[in-house]
């Protein structure tokens, strides 16, 4: 019975990172406080339709930024907060004829402890990351986030795909 729960836990949790077209990997635990205990397994990143923050002074509804919710799980289907280090890059995809790259272009390092926390009854305890770019020209750019989870031992899990957004010539 309690294998049957975790395999239902962790396909609804599969589920909602595909459903969202999030990113997907990583390790976790317990819901609750911020443990160390356990490998974090998944790392899901679910993405709202309009991620997209502004927040500049000038009040023009261009995006400076991007949230998302990120959820460690330990192979239980849930997520839990962990005591850790999310990594997030952020590169600028290069549409040129002859195949673009990508280039990064922002880079975020926040310690779980910094990171608002969040609950959802179906997918557990999780953190609301906004990310923000400042006075970089994104307007109209397709970027691709890569978030990791480093935790308290070192050990880290990346993303097993990355998000693809084109951010939009005015927000929201």
């Amino acid at each position: 019975m309690r294998c049957a729960k975790s395999s239902v836990l962790s396909a609804a949790l599969a589920c909602a990172a595909l459903v969202s077209q999030g990113c997907r990997s990583a390790d976790g635990v317990r819901m609750g406080r911020p443990t160390s205990k356990g490998a974090i397994r998944n790392v899901a990143c679910l993405y709202d339709p309009k991620p997209w923050i502004s927040v500049d002074k000038a009040g023009d509804r261009d995006p400076e930024g991007v949230q998302y919710r990120v959820f460690l799980d330990p192979g239980t289907g849930r997520g839990v907060l962990r005591d850790g280090v999310l990594h997030i890059e952020m590169y600028q995809i290069d549409a040129k004829p002859e195949g673009g790259g990508r280039t990064l272009v922002s880079d975020w390092i926040y310690p779980t402890k910094d990171i608002p926390p969040i609950r959802s009854n179906v997918l557990g305890m999780g953190y609301h990351l906004r990310l923000r770019w400042a006075k970089k020209a994104m307007v109209g750019h397709e970027v691709e986030l890569v978030t990791r989870f480093e935790d308290a031992e070192g050990n880290t899990i990346a993303t097993a795909g990355t998000k693809r957004l084109r951010v939009p010539k005015t927000g929201r």
